[in-house]
């Protein structure tokens, strides 16, 4: 009997993690100004980083400051955040020389994302979190937050989208 009621609690349990882990979400902005750099600790002082390049270094944040920065928060896991790798490393390349840095970053281990990164032959700033994506509001992935010069959340999306499309090129440089 309590095999038999450990194997339906695994069930169902497995059966919400299919349900809930990485749906699709309606793809639609989300409230801007609400969140900071500052709060996700991306100060450009360079005081607290909670990042860190793939080589396990902290990664200074600072050196992205006076340029619009798009982090896009995404997991191994997750198909709809590997699906838009390739439109954000594209879009990274178009919008680059206009300013704009793109980091994509995980809360997996190093290890995990470095594996994935080689595995996939993806090209990029990848990083790694340094704590959960709720510790930063970040309630789904994939999500992508947009930042000012100064700091300052301008835009967010939630879901996947194609950045190296013409329409969604043109609404981010339109911040």
């Amino acid at each position: 009997m309590m095999y038999r009621l450990a194997g339906k609690t695994t069930s169902s349990l497995a059966l919400l993690l299919l349900l809930f882990a990485c749906t699709e979400v309606e793809e639609r902005p989300v409230q801007a100004g609400s969140i900071t750099i500052s709060d996700v600790q991306i100060d450009a002082s360079g005081e607290s980083a909670t990042f860190q390049d793939l080589g396990g270094r902290p990664l200074e944040i600072s050196s992205f400051a006076g340029r619009k920065l798009i982090v896009n928060y995404w997991a191994t896991w997750c198909a709809p955040c590997i699906e838009e790798i390739p439109a954000l490393s594209r879009a990274a390349e178009i919008l680059g020389p206009e300013g704009y840095v793109f980091v994509l970053a995980s809360d997996e281990s190093l290890e995990t994302i470095s594996a994935f990164i080689a595995e996939n032959e993806f090209s990029g700033n990848f990083i790694k979190l340094n704590s959960f994506f709720a510790t930063h509001g970040i309630q789904a992935v994939p999500s992508t937050v947009l930042y000012d010069e100064s700091g300052q959340e301008i835009n967010s999306w939630l879901g996947a989208y194609e950045w190296d499309s013409p329409e969604l090129l043109t609404e981010l440089r339109s911040f």
